[in-house]
């Protein structure tokens, strides 16, 4: 074989490793850019912070909590929030996140942050929580949906269904929890890996001092199609001075807001 030859044969060898290491190296950087996307119900730690994709300003109409002063311990609603708060320890090895102490999440306290203030219902006092949040509709960072009826807002669904419907469809403040939340509660949302999740605001739940005591003196649980951005009002039990609002975020985690005087 004569010089000229032996000279392509080399050209052409060098041509098949060059291609073959950039197809390679295509490979790796597809690879790479997976990397740090959102997961399917696990928290994504890498992802940048922005309240851009879910920031939902102003209130939808408030949801009635229900009018009857509530009773306290309501063993449903201490059971939803007690396995709400073990997923946050179990997430985030924390507690909730707050403005001023967002963890991971700075970044997300305007959507996130519950609001909560006193209003006059028909002459009763009550408190109404906002959180300015988008619901299932937005999957900009949501993962796969996988609403379908199965996830946690069919829960909740359930629960109301036979929770006040003698009260006009609104949930009986005490004995909703009874009725319909132990239900919700027991199929509430996990956020495990590999399970995709649909973006919302799954929970709103008060805390306050009853008789010297921690307690959870109001929960609602909303569905992902329900209206942005969440709203509820609640009633709260007799001798209550102030109280805390929690929220629970398919994707980032529990938060809470600053004490309200009532």
């Amino acid at each position: 074989m004569n010089a000229k030859h032996l000279n392509r044969r080399a050209m052409l060898r060098t041509l098949v490793v060059t291609v073959g290491a950039l197809a390679v190296g295509r490979g790796i950087a597809a690879c790479t850019d997976d990397v740090g996307t959102i997961g399917h119900g696990s928290p994504n730690l890498d992802q940048k912070p922005t309240d851009g994709d879910e920031h939902v300003t102003g209130s939808s109409p408030p949801v009635n909590a229900g009018d009857d002063t509530p009773k306290v311990p309501n063993t449903a609603w201490e059971a939803r929030v007690k396995e709400i708060e073990a997923d946050q320890t179990r997430l985030y090895a924390r507690g909730p996140f707050a403005r001023g102490d967002a963890g991971v999440w700075t970044g997300k306290e305007n959507s996130h942050e519950p609001k909560a203030s006193v209003v006059t219902v028909d002459g009763k006092k009550k408190v109404q929580v906002i959180v300015e949040h988008v619901m299932g509709k937005n999957g900009l960072d949501a993962g796969a949906p996988m609403d379908a009826g199965k996830d946690a807002a069919d829960a909740g669904d359930a629960g109301r269904a036979d929770a006040g419907r003698a009260d006009g469809g609104r949930a009986d403040a005490g004995d909703a929890g009874d009725a319909g939340r132990a239900d919700a509660g027991d199929a509430g949302p996990k956020v495990d890996a590999g399970t995709p999740a649909v973006h919302f605001i799954t929970t709103i739940y008060l805390r306050a001092l009853v008789g010297g005591k921690d307690t959870v003196v109001g929960v609602w649980e909303f569905k992902s199609t329900d209206a942005a951005p969440p709203t509820v009002q609640f009633t709260l039990p007799a001798g209550v001075t102030s109280v805390t609002a929690f929220e629970w975020c398919t994707l980032h985690g529990l938060w809470k807001a600053e004490v309200l005087a009532l």
